[in-house]
């Protein structure tokens, strides 16, 4: 009975570690790769000459350069156009600026302390606006009406301990109006209504050693922002972004914590409220997040960008805030920066680019309809 027994068991061991080990499902077809420049930093994917595609836009930062791939629609992208920025271009943002229906570009030129403007013409060109100082080091954009009179307002957390709110003109020029205290290395941020008053606020990670928590800035409509709040959660947070992850209808809060090797999530109330959910467990150095239906279910996921373990991880949603594991790992080169989802071929699923920082590549991943086909996720799900 006992060697029964301890036999049964060792087979149970070895059964749940051949399931973790085997290879995951080919939700991807094989990456196409493009060259871009020194230290690519920030990538964004928006139709920016307004034919019906999506289209890449890359920072360099050591380069000093933004490299713009116009998409094809089927997958693929045209060599890319060069153009010039401030010194070492951190990040990017996109949206129209001057009004004219076309989306515009603002780039973080970290060295410069500055925020660039980059207008869209109608020709697919582009052409600088005009620069604005912010304070030292600006690190991450995000943009939204912040004051409700219909023109694109821009948010910038610099290095250390600040939000600086730039409000449009709507001519493509902005104007600084408040500076807050974001005390805790703020790092990226992301705009949304998180309690349905119908005015932006703000979200922000912060990248301190030991800062367990993050910020909300709830705006008062008139390009003014509350004292923040803290929502507890996480540790020495890297990116935030938003999705709505349980299905109700309110957008939820997405943060990675790449030092520890996690993520967490807070699910909205829709009256600013927030639920913690327990950390779970990332792959080495999770950073920049996409959150999407990848596994054909019709369900949120997630897809972490693995900045030590030279990989990306589809991270199945259960639909209510949890999430399945193990996850799906696939590798995509060393040091992966950052990471977005976009239609690149207008079949209805969506795809994801990679920029790889040591060595210069932008990567294309193609959905596979065969692969997703491949997923037992209710297996998964111990359903």
């Amino acid at each position: 009975m006992k060697k029964s027994f301890i036999l049964a068991f060792c087979i149970s061991i070895l059964l749940a570690a051949c399931a973790d080990n085997a290879p995951p499902p080919d939700i991807f077809q094989l990456p196409v790769t493009y060259p871009v420049g020194k230290k690519p930093s920030a990538l964004i994917a928006e139709d920016l000459n307004s034919d019906g595609f999506p289209d890449l836009m890359v920072a360099n930062s050591a380069s000093d350069t933004l490299s713009f791939f116009a998409g094809n629609g089927d997958g693929t992208f045209k060599n890319p156009t060069t153009m010039k920025t401030g010194r070492e271009p951190m990040a990017l943002t996109s949206g129209d600026f001057d009004g004219d229906g076309l989306p515009d570009i603002a780039v973080c030129n970290y060295g410069d302390d500055e925020v660039s403007i980059i207008l869209s013409q109608k020709d697919g060109m582009f052409r600088k606006k005009g620069s604005v100082k912010v304070g030292r080091l600006p690190i991450a954009i995000a943009h939204g009406d912040f004051n409700n009179d219909q023109k694109t307002d821009l948010a910038v957390t610099l290095r250390f301990n600040k939000l600086i709110i730039l409000l449009g003109v709507g001519d493509g020029t902005f104007k600084v109006a408040e500076a807050y205290q974001a005390a805790g290395t703020p790092a990226y941020l992301t705009v949304g209504d998180y309690n349905n008053d119908k005015n932006a606020d703000i979200a922000v990670a912060l990248n301190a050693v030991e800062i367990k928590h993050i910020k909300i800035f709830y705006g008062n409509g008139n390009g003014t922002f509350e004292s923040p709040q803290k929502l507890v959660g996480g540790t020495q947070s890297a990116f935030i972004t938003q999705h709505d992850m349980n299905l109700d209808g309110n957008d939820d809060l997405l943060i990675s914590n790449t030092m520890f090797d996690s993520l967490s999530i807070f699910l909205s109330g829709g009256n600013g409220t927030f639920q913690r959910m327990n950390d779970f467990a990332g792959e080495k150095g999770p950073e920049f997040l996409v959150a999407g239906e990848f596994t054909g279910d019709r369900i949120p996921d997630i897809v972490a960008c693995n900045k030590r373990a030279g990989s990306i991880s589809v991270i199945p949603g259960r639909g209510d805030g949890t999430f399945v594991y193990p996850h799906y790992n696939y590798p995509v080169g060393s040091s992966p920066r950052a990471i977005v989802g976009a239609d690149f071929n207008q079949d209805g699923l969506t795809d994801l680019a990679v920029l790889l920082y040591a060595s210069q590549m932008l990567e294309v991943l193609m959905r596979s309809v065969e692969g997703v086909s491949q997923i037992d996720i209710d297996s998964a799900r111990g359903e």
